[in-house]
């Protein structure tokens, strides 16, 4: 098992749940259980990356070419980011839009079962205090944020009594799209 980083570069502009669809269509094939988004600030200008778990053989090729931009099997790098994520023990902060359970996490569900059959570990409300029995209403759709080596999925008061992501999979876009 190894992770993989990745640069890709989507045509034309995307927001991010169809980013996500894009980055994922590339994936396709690819045995991966973790895979994040994140924004790499290191450069005059943010950039999008990747990382994956991948859990088996992968084309880096193949996959190169699908992303549209370089991958590195971080194998390869060392450097003490890179040899705790290898480690298992950090999760580098960003947004999981593949991760063991997913599957299992559509409807409704008590909090405290969404950490347990999924790689969650934390059910955060925002603006509410989160028990183990609240409701969390996932519409089919989550996006757990990687924090400071935590799998944390945010969720807010929605109306009915539950509580949903706070991502959702396609958000209205404001001000006219502009």
């Amino acid at each position: 098992m190894t992770w993989l980083g990745a640069v890709p570069a989507l045509p034309g502009e995307h927001g991010a749940a169809h980013g996500d669809a894009l980055l994922l269509a590339a994936l396709d094939g690819v045995p991966a259980d973790f895979v994040c988004t994140h924004v790499d600030r290191s450069g005059p200008v943010a950039l999008t990356t990747l990382s994956a778990h991948v859990t088996g053989e992968v084309d880096v090729d193949r996959l190169a070419a699908a992303l549209g931009g370089p991958v590195t099997l971080l194998d390869d790098v060392d450097t003490p980011a890179v040899r705790a994520a290898r480690a298992g023990r950090d999760r580098v902060d960003g947004r999981c839009v593949r991760f063991p359970g997913q599957p299992l996490l559509t409807g409704t569900h008590p909090a405290a079962e969404v950490v347990a059959v999924s790689a969650i570990d934390r059910v955060v409300g925002i603006g509410v205090e989160v028990g183990p029995d609240d409701p969390v209403q996932t519409l089919g759709f989550l996006r757990p944020v990687c924090r400071d080596g935590e799998l944390l999925l945010l969720v807010e008061p929605a109306v009915g009594g539950v509580l949903r992501p706070a991502e959702a999979e396609s958000p209205h876009q404001c001000c006219g799209g502009h």
